[in-house]
């Protein structure tokens, strides 16, 4: 019994030290000259979501167009886009493909768009181990050229782990009570920390140092 309980205790050591750390930044890509003919305008289309959450897309996609609105950039408002791909019978994310990004600039009058997925979106619970994950993947494309301009894709993930009757029932409390709304925040930050502001934007700081420091690849 106590070999077992000491096994059991590894493993949950062993779980905290894989998630437990400095955050990454994203992974992400940036076409060279954006710096140099940014887009003025972009649309946030309609969310897709790969995960079984049903409000995974409600949540990230306000969350998005306030984030570029903070960077500088002229964002449309959802009633306008959504009515205007209603015109092409695009009544969700999944259906957005069907419209090269040429025709989606030309029909909702603006210079790019952003496509978002939700990758994850999950609780997990094993015994006093309790997590929360979320993940996303966004891709800025040029209205007029069709070409990709900027990627980015991020996941976040906490854990709590109860090593005493307390901590135990405070670790279910977070995994059923805790709200998904901080790490879809989280996600957005890291990840647009890495998209240059736009050409509205008041000023231009230096990025937060820390943990969330964003790092690229190209």
């Amino acid at each position: 019994m106590k070999k077992r309980r000491i096994l059991v205790w590894g493993l949950f050591f062993g779980l905290w030290a894989l998630s437990a750390g400095c955050a990454k930044g994203p992974h992400y890509s940036l076409v060279p000259d954006y710096r140099t003919h940014p887009p003025r305008s972009i649309a946030v289309l309609p969310v897709l979501n790969e995960t079984v959450s049903l409000k995974a897309q409600d949540l990230f996609r306000p969350l998005l167009q306030k984030k570029l609105s903070q960077k500088g950039y002229e964002t449309s408002s959802f009633v306008h886009i959504d009515e205007r791909l209603l015109t092409k019978e695009i009544r969700e994310a999944g259906q957005v493909h069907s419209l090269t990004p040429q025709e989606l600039g030309k029909l909702l009058g603006v210079d790019a768009l952003l496509y978002a997925t939700v990758t994850d979106f999950s609780t997990t619970y094993l015994v006093a181990y309790a997590s929360m994950s979320v993940g996303a993947r966004f891709e800025l494309k040029d209205g007029r050229t069709g070409e990709k301009l900027w990627e980015s894709d991020h996941r976040v993930k906490e854990t709590k782990i109860g090593l005493d009757q307390k901590s135990f029932t405070d670790a279910l409390s977070f995994a059923a009570l805790q709200s998904y709304m901080p790490y879809c925040q989280q996600v957005v930050d890291v990840s647009f920390n890495t998209l240059p502001n736009g050409p509205l934007a008041v000023t231009t700081g230096p990025a937060p140092a820390g943990c969330l420091m964003p790092g690229g690849r190209k």
